[in-house]
């Protein structure tokens, strides 16, 4: 892993434990929905979690391929992250659950949290341990296919689990101001 790639990874830990922290500020209260058809606390966690594990398993499958065949990064894949990067860390702008995750369950049924955290630690493990294994030869090249950016080199898929993390962040902050009233 590079330099580089440990800061943004390192970055990457403090906010999913912000995420983590803030649901569980919530108590019971992370299970109940802000306002009637908007996502619990618990949803929230529930996807970050899965569309980490998703991502982390893309990368698995595309490390165990054929890398003779992985593509450069070309300009157009930069500016797609880059908008990409953009349109996550802009406040307020919301998005739908792409096609490829599952929408959350009904919070009822979500694992208690600390459960949640134990599984997105072993996740996250599963992740860093990929970083490691990627040659470094290949960091140029596209890995990973993001539903709405398209093809992202390692570093950028690491930025946008960053920037995903981040952006229900203040999805997350919003639910804690209106079951605080």
């Amino acid at each position: 892993m590079t330099n580089r790639l440990h800061v943004v990874f390192e970055q990457l830990d403090r906010a999913t434990e912000n995420a983590l922290a803030s649901a569980e500020a919530l108590g019971p209260r992370a299970y109940t929905h802000p306002v009637p058809g908007q996502w619990a606390a618990a949803q929230v966690i529930h996807h970050l979690l899965t569309a980490e594990k998703s991502i982390a398993g893309a990368l698995r499958r595309t490390l165990a391929s054929d890398n003779s065949k992985w593509q450069l990064s070309k300009a157009k894949h930069r500016l797609r992250a880059t908008l990409l990067r953009l349109a996550l860390r802009l406040p307020g702008l919301r998005f739908k659950v792409p096609p490829t995750l599952p929408p959350p369950p009904d919070p009822t049924t979500i694992a208690p949290l600390p459960e949640l955290r134990a599984e997105w630690a072993s996740i996250r493990r599963d992740l860093e341990q990929v970083l490691h294994e990627f040659p470094g030869t290949k960091l140029n090249h596209t890995v990973f296919r993001h539903p709405r950016a398209g093809w992202l080199t390692l570093g950028q898929t690491i930025n946008s689990v960053l920037d995903h993390t981040l952006h229900h962040q203040q999805q997350l902050n919003r639910i804690s101001k209106v079951l605080s009233k």
